[in-house]
């Protein structure tokens, strides 16, 4: 995935109403409801197992630990991001945070956001060692404790909110294509073209505009695997970011059935509310 170069390039996306496909999130989920203490329901996970959401008002923090041994590994609490469902919302309306870790081996990116009655957890990391770049999601539960809130003095820009749960049916030979949003009258994404030869991979998209859709342009796709020791070709995921100046686009591509799913992180530079969408692609 390249994260380290990536990420410094980096922002990530899933909206409303996607038509049953998806969609199965806490409906009015914040800031406030993220946070906590949440432990992994997989005893054995080998990957996160806890984390702690603090911080105060829209600056949230993230306190992430992995599975070690005798202990868990604290990765330390870092600053977060929420991510506003709009950008005309409110950063304490986010139902999603996003964190980056950076260490002298990888740089993970960590966000979180509600299902239900758990926290799910997902993890993008680029590993700085020659080892293949992953993907993986894990589903916390609540700890019976009260964490109190941490003041952040720094005010952090808004990054990410609700994703459903997608079970992921594909590899990257099979996001190949040319994809169109099954919603014609889209005010975001309309359309993606990707292009893959082997592990490289090429996105190019357009965004909702008058009288013609805006062509972003080709960018370099990032293949996500599930493990450190796959081939990027058994990637299920893409990952791809815009520079457009006034905002960052972040984008995540994955196959669901016979569509495709595009969860777009906007992060703007202009003083709007960072945003997060999800779009289906026939």
């Amino acid at each position: 995935m390249k994260i380290a170069s990536l990420l410094r390039k980096i922002s990530v996306t899933a909206t409303g109403a996607v038509a049953g496909l998806l969609l199965a999130t806490s409906a009015h989920a914040g800031l406030d409801d993220l946070r906590g203490a949440w432990i992994n329901v997989d005893d054995s996970t080998r990957g996160i197992t806890k984390v702690v959401i603090g911080g105060e008002g829209a600056h949230p923090t993230l306190n992430t630990w992995g599975a070690c041994h005798p202990n868990d590994c604290d990765w330390g609490e870092v600053s977060a991001m929420p991510l506003a469902s709009s950008v005309s919302a409110s950063p304490l309306s986010a139902e999603r945070v996003m964190a980056r870790y950076d260490k002298s081996h990888a740089t993970s990116l960590v966000s979180a956001y509600l299902h239900g009655d758990k926290l799910i957890i997902e993890n993008a990391t680029d590993f700085k060692d020659g080892r293949t770049d992953t993907f993986y999601r894990y589903t916390l539960k609540r700890m019976p404790v009260s964490i109190p809130p941490i003041i952040q003095p720094n005010p952090i820009l808004p990054l990410l909110p609700l994703l459903p749960l997608l079970p992921v049916e594909s590899n990257l030979d099979q996001l190949e294509g040319a994809w169109i949003n099954i919603d014609d009258d889209t005010r975001g994404v309309t359309k993606i073209r990707v292009v893959v030869d082997g592990a490289a991979v090429k996105v190019k998209a357009w965004g909702s505009c008058h009288p013609n859709d805006c062509n972003w342009g080709w960018t370099q796709g990032i293949p996500l695997t599930d493990s450190v020791g796959a081939h990027p070709t058994t990637a299920k995921r893409i990952m791809a970011k815009w520079d457009q100046g006034f905002a960052t686009r972040t984008m995540v591509l994955k196959r669901y059935g016979h569509k495709l799913i595009a969860e777009v992180t906007t992060v703007y530079t202009d003083g709007r509310s960072d945003r997060f969408n999800t779009y289906i692609f026939r």
